[in-house]
């Protein structure tokens, strides 16, 4: 299949995305068993049929989060990666939906697919130049639907230039930032402990891991599994006066 072809065929996947997920957060607003009734005809299940081990998983060692007061959502995700992509619109909205004690993040891969070692630190040089909320589906986009390989340093540069990034601010931040460097090396410590066999993945407080695969390859399904979690671990914390 040609680059254009796959391209409109992303195009129409998305554009099928986004009517879930206008309708999925439409009926948020409802009565829950006006909820419960009408996401029976799509929902990968009930929160009673979720079980560990087969819809997630739990990590053989717990990753300390940021704030023990605070729930901690990762999303482990690529800019490489098509399905990380068509991920990306429905974990916007559901982020939207989250409570105050609820604290959502990513987390780039690293592995040893052309591309990924790059899109990672490039990640966090973004965040670090405060330009992330501006660049990344700009990323994405450029990527999967303008197909812009963008897997080396010079042809990163170039993409982020056309966004107003100074070039050499952003070289010297990718290579030299000890912030980015950090940052960078805490990623690839936390993979190891999360072991995925794909992206994109959730980690829940980190405690859990929620996999495509392990519900249907559904995206949505992935993230009522993570709200079926975000309540389990709402049950485990102590009642603040």
């Amino acid at each position: 299949m040609d680059l254009d072809k796959i391209n409109i065929k992303l195009a129409s996947d998305i554009q099928e995305e986004e009517k879930l997920i206008i309708k999925y957060f439409s009926l948020v607003k409802v009565a829950s068993s006006i909820i419960l009734l009408s996401l029976s005809s799509f929902s990968f299940g009930t929160e009673s049929e979720y079980e560990e081990g087969k819809h997630y998983l739990r990590l053989s060692t717990p990753i300390q989060t940021e704030n023990p007061e605070k729930i901690e959502i990762t999303e482990y995700f690529s800019y490489g990666c098509p399905h990380c992509f068509r991920f990306e619109g429905l974990i916007s909205q559901w982020r939207t939906q989250l409570e105050s004690d609820i604290v959502f993040n990513r987390s780039p891969a690293i592995w040893n697919v052309p591309g990924y070692k790059l899109y990672a630190r490039t990640y966090y040089t973004l965040e670090s130049l405060g330009v992330l909320s501006e660049l990344h589906l700009r990323v994405f986009r450029a990527i999967h639907n303008n197909g812009r390989r963008l897997d080396t340093i010079e042809k990163m540069t170039a993409f982020v230039s056309e966004h107003d990034v100074d070039p050499e601010k952003f070289l010297r931040t990718y290579n030299d930032s000890f912030g980015v460097k950090a940052k960078y090396q805490r990623a690839l410590a936390r993979q190891k402990i999360y072991a995925s066999r794909g992206v994109p993945a959730l980690i829940v407080n980190g405690k859990y891991r929620i996999e495509s695969s392990m519900v249907g390859n559904s995206n949505l399904g992935m993230l009522q599994v993570a709200d079926f979690l975000i309540a389990k671990e709402k049950n485990l914390q102590p009642i603040r006066e």
